[in-house]
Parts: C-alpha cells; sequence; structure tokens
C-alpha cells in the first residue's frame, strides 16, 4: 500500500522532535526543540545531582520561532524567542535561556546511530534516529555558576524524530550515555508505545558494538513515578531497575492539544547481555525513563 503526501499538506503535519541529554554522576542537562507544526515548544533543564536541585526554562511559541532540518545527519536546528534561544549545527548545541548559558560539542564521528521507519496508523509514519553514546565537551552556566562538561565523565544522547503521528500517542522510554567501570562506553534506548510495528527501536551499544534488543515491559506505578521502574525485554537482553531521582512534567489539556509528560532522571541497575554472550553487570548509572501521552 502507498500514501501519497502532498508537500502542502506535509508542511502543516509533520512533527519533529529534537532532544539532546547530557549525563553524569553529577549533572544531568536536557535541551528540547519541537515543531508541532501549529505550535513551537522548547526546553532546557539542568539538574545537580549532588544539590538535588532541578533549573528549568521552557518556552511555547508561533511556528515562526521554530527549525529543524529534515536531514538529522546535520544536526541543524533552531528554537528563537526574546527569552529563549537554542541552534544546534554539526554537533554544536547553543541555548541561552533566563537562568541558563549552554554551549557544548557532541563528537559525531565515531557513532553509530540507530536508523528507524515505522508505520504510525493507517496512513502515518514515523522516522526515529537515536545516537547513544557520544563524547560531549564544553560548558553550563546555570545563575552564574560554570559547570565543565567532558568525557568519559558526561557522555551525550541525541534523540531526533519526525514523521506522522497517530493523533493520539503514548510511550515509554529509557535512555542511558554513560561510562563503564573498564573504561569502555555505554549507551542504551528502549521504548513502548511506538515504533513497534514490525520492529522496534530498541539496542544497547557496549564499546563501538550494537546489540539489537527484543520488545521490552515497563513495569512501574502509574500513580508514584518516584516508586523503582522494572524494564525487561523478552529476549532477556534486559534486566533492569530504575530508581528515579528527580523529574520535569507537563499536564496541558487544550482540546486539540494535550500532553501530559514526565521525564524522570535517576539511576539504572541490572545486567545487559550482548549478542557474543558476555554479560554486562551496572549499577548506580544514570539515565533517564519517561511517561508520555500525547495529542497532536
Amino acid at each position: 500500500m502507498r500514501v501519497y503526501v502532498t508537500e502542502i499538506t506535509a508542511t502543516f503535519i509533520c512533527q519533529s522532535v529534537y532532544f539532546l541529554g547530557v549525563s553524569s554522576s553529577d549533572l544531568f542537562i536536557g535541551l528540547a526543540i519541537i515543531d508541532l507544526k501549529y505550535i513551537a515548544k522548547a526546553f532546557l533543564y539542568a539538574y545537580d545531582r549532588k544539590k538535588c536541585r532541578l533549573i528549568e526554562d521552557q518556552q511555547i511559541a508561533l511556528p515562526t520561532s521554530v527549525f529543524i532540518d529534515s536531514k538529522p545527519d546535520l544536526c541543524r536546528s533552531s528554537f528563537r524567542t526574546r527569552t529563549f534561544q537554542a541552534h544546534s549545527f554539526e554537533g554544536q548545541f547553543c541555548a541561552t535561556t533566563s537562568h541558563m548559558n549552554l554551549d557544548i560539542t557532541v563528537d559525531l564521528s565515531k557513532t553509530k546511530p540507530l536508523r528507524l521507519c515505522t508505520r504510525a496508523g493507517y496512513n502515518g509514519w514515523v522516522y526515529t534516529q537515536k545516537t547513544t553514546p557520544a563524547t560531549v565537551s564544553g560548558t553550563v552556566i546555570i545563575d552564574n555558576k560554570e559547570y565543565k562538561i567532558d568525557s568519559p565523565h558526561s557522555m551525550a544522547v541525541i534523540d531526533w524524530t519526525a514523521g506522522f503521528m497517530q493523533r493520539e500517542t503514548f510511550w515509554n522510554w529509557a535512555s542511558i550515555a554513560s561510562t563503564l567501570n573498564d573504561g569502555r562506553n555505554l549507551g542504551l534506548n528502549l521504548s513502548c508505545g511506538v515504533n513497534e510495528t514490525g520492529f522496534t527501536e530498541n539496542f544497547f551499544v557496549i564499546g563501538d558494538q550494537m546489540t539489537k534488543v527484543d520488545m521490552v515491559h515497563f513495569d512501574y506505578h502509574s500513580k508514584n513515578l518516584y516508586n523503582p521502574w522494572s524494564i525487561r525485554s523478552y529476549d532477556k537482553k534486559i534486566e533492569l531497575t530504575f530508581t528515579p531521582e528527580k523529574h520535569r512534567s507537563e499536564n496541558i489539556n487544550a482540546w486539540l492539544l494535550a500532553s501530559k509528560f514526565t521525564q524522570l532522571m535517576g539511576q539504572f541497575s541490572g545486567q545487559l547481555k550482548t549478542d557474543t554472550g558476555e554479560t554486562i553487570y551496572i549499577d548506580n548509572c544514570p539515565g533517564w525513563a519517561e511517561d508520555h501521552f500525547a495529542r497532536w
């Protein structure tokens, strides 16, 4: 079956989301630029784990304020309002908000992202490109205090997603970008609820070797997201527990548009089994988990 979408139609209904995450034992950073065509959104947060302090700036604007390039390998995007400016190009990410100033470079030269395009409903499709882990360097200034960001202490994840998504969409998501005790890089991306029509976006990377993962199950208390989460895959390659520490959230119900979104920062413990038969044990590994319902 072929579904034809005119260029004019695509301009108004193809949504795009671009997310950069940086994690370490001390700090989490999240930057998102979102183009819903009829509205634009962006947020930047920093979570100081030692002080248990979350600083966040966010902005909703007209669609003329946002740009996300349709070629994800260029990493080109921008969001501009009077109080929130952010842009990226070829691995450099910069943002200036009321409380923060971000200037970091992500080295994508040695990364091998997972690229996946799946059907969404009867007429839709979604393309997603997940890059984790990636080395990173730079600084973030939070209320006049500068934090240095350097690998291997800090690692980055990039999530670029675009497409004609289902009118109502729900998903869980988990991600890791970190460094193991033996010096190898660790990246992980798991999802349930989207991008599952015949394929999955589930995988983890140890060093430079990717292991593809089957469907995963997120077991958590929806009324108390701070209870530990259990995340397991049906092929038994993933057996993880996620313990939340902090979160950012939104709860919007505006008839045509709705978003019930909680992105949690915390730590993972458990084990991963590679395609070569190696079992990787992780403990107190920083990462994200997410519970998200959206009406686009």
